[in-house]
């Protein structure tokens, strides 16, 4: 299994105003820097920056990861037109999604070796850096999310590089699945057992997954609300 690296994005630190909310910084807006080569550590791209470390980024969301046939589906369901890295992702995939990424997967990419850790976690802040109203609502119910790498093996990639996928180990774990159980955690809940019993599941996302379980919690969570638009 090889999955083509379309894109390349790396942000830095900005205030954003959305016009409804306080001002906050983000490191959502990113871009791409057409660089020869990349330097990849444990906490993932040199380049690039997390405002909110209480949430994003360490070394288990190292680097975000968005598919390009996610664009196309909202584009053709919602007529959502959708700029490039409009999901803020590091790297944005071809040909594969959430569907085909199993937690525990790990890839070659040049020099680095890059293991999936769990789902992206979407917040109200894609609605509210976009300004499309319930868009995140969208993403998570539609379990088209994106997922995360834990860094194995530091080192450099190129741009336009590969992902080569060299072991799985949970096939019945597919992201997609994942995001499924944890969305309608009251009719998933054997299946939520076998996900948390994954040792490879980043413990963050096991707390919340966890809860979830427990409270038979179903629907996106408080922090993923996003009815407003600026």
């Amino acid at each position: 299994m090889k999955i083509q690296i379309k894109n390349i994005y790396c942000g830095s630190k900005q205030i954003i105003n959305d016009g409804t909310r306080k001002e906050y910084q983000s490191s959502y807006k990113k871009q791409n820097l057409n660089k020869e080569k990349y330097v990849i550590n444990k906490f993932g791209f040199k380049d690039d920056t997390q405002s909110d470390k209480s949430h994003h980024g360490g070394v288990d969301k190292a680097i975000c990861i968005y598919s390009q046939k996610y664009y196309n589906f909202f584009k053709l369901k919602y007529n959502i037109d959708l700029q490039p890295c409009a999901f803020g992702e590091n790297f944005t995939i071809e040909d594969f999604d959430d569907s085909d990424i199993c937690l525990g997967d790990r890839f070659q990419c040049d020099e680095v070796i890059l293991e999936v850790s769990q789902p992206r976690q979407p917040c109200w802040k894609i609605s509210s850096i976009l300004g499309i109203k319930n868009l995140t609502s969208l993403v998570v119910k539609e379990s088209k999310t994106g997922f995360y790498f834990r860094v194995i093996k530091d080192g450099l990639i190129s741009e336009n590089s590969e992902l080569v996928l060299s072991s799985r180990q949970y096939p019945k774990l597919t992201i997609e699945h994942i995001n499924k159980c944890a969305f309608d955690a009251q009719n998933n809940q054997e299946n939520i057992k076998e996900i948390l019993d994954c040792e490879k599941l980043a413990d963050a996302y096991r707390v919340s997954l966890n809860k979830r379980y427990k409270d038979k919690q179903q629907g996106i969570q408080e922090w993923q609300g996003d009815n407003y638009m600026r």
